[in-house]
């Protein structure tokens, strides 16, 4: 056989030998994918690490006690109702909130400040008694701009009221008072006729002794008010 007979025997027993490694669709084979033991590790660590942060946060949540909030606003010396207050859930070291399963404690009581929607309410927050006590009461008194601070006045605010001097009487303190009651809009009744359409009355709380002194200065319109202190408490009852 010649030199160029043998080569083109070896090139077909070559080309024979590459189709039958090849496989059924045409492709050469691959070879088989290693394991990654590292990948496999970190993956069952992450795994295990999300378990236990849920767990830890459950925990966590179990430990936050169930309280009363402040469902809407309560003035200073308002009694405490059922549809005032709600709860939330929050940490268990805040030692004066009140527990919710205690909230039947709390209703019937008095704000002894202003009470914000939405706050957790504070054991020291109330008290068991009236503001209207044996030697107080709450009268109402009629206000004219010009006559009460120019930024008015707000439940809880502590006021002095003063008769206004006229002619030769001299202007006079009638006594300290509590504001109960935010001013509103007084109606032709105030007893003060159309020209007062502007007035608006307060309710106070003031020291009994002082009632007949003050509505009378009210009634003729003759009283002022000066802001001794904002937000004060009514103080334990």
């Amino acid at each position: 056989m010649s030199t160029t007979g043998t080569e083109m025997v070896d090139r077909q027993r070559q080309r024979a030998n590459r189709a039958s490694n090849r496989t059924p669709g045409g492709r050469l084979p691959t070879a088989s994918k290693r394991r990654r033991p590292t990948l496999a590790a970190l993956a069952a660590l992450l795994i295990v690490g999300g378990a236990l942060i849920a767990g830890v946060l459950a925990v966590r949540m179990d430990e936050r006690v169930a309280v009363v909030q402040v469902a809407r606003d309560v003035s200073v010396g308002s009694k405490i109702t059922k549809e005032d207050l709600a709860q939330t859930r929050v940490s268990g070291d805040n030692l004066n909130l009140i527990p919710a399963d205690d909230v039947d404690k709390i209703l019937g009581r008095y704000a002894k400040v202003n009470l914000v929607k939405g706050q957790l309410l504070d054991g020291l927050q109330t008290t068991k008694s009236s503001p209207i006590s044996d030697d107080k009461a709450a009268v109402g008194v009629v206000l004219l701009d010009g006559r009460v601070p120019a930024t008015g006045l707000l439940p809880g605010d502590e006021v002095q009221l003063i008769r206004i001097g006229q002619g030769n009487t001299p202007p006079a303190e009638l006594g300290d008072a509590v504001v109960l009651d935010s001013p509103q809009s007084a109606d032709e009744g105030s007893g003060l006729g159309k020209d007062t359409a502007d007035a608006q009355t307060a309710t106070m709380l003031v020291d009994r002794s002082d009632v007949k002194a003050i509505t009378d200065a009210s009634g003729n319109n003759r009283i002022a008010v000066a802001l001794l202190k904002s937000g004060s408490s009514l103080g334990d009852k």
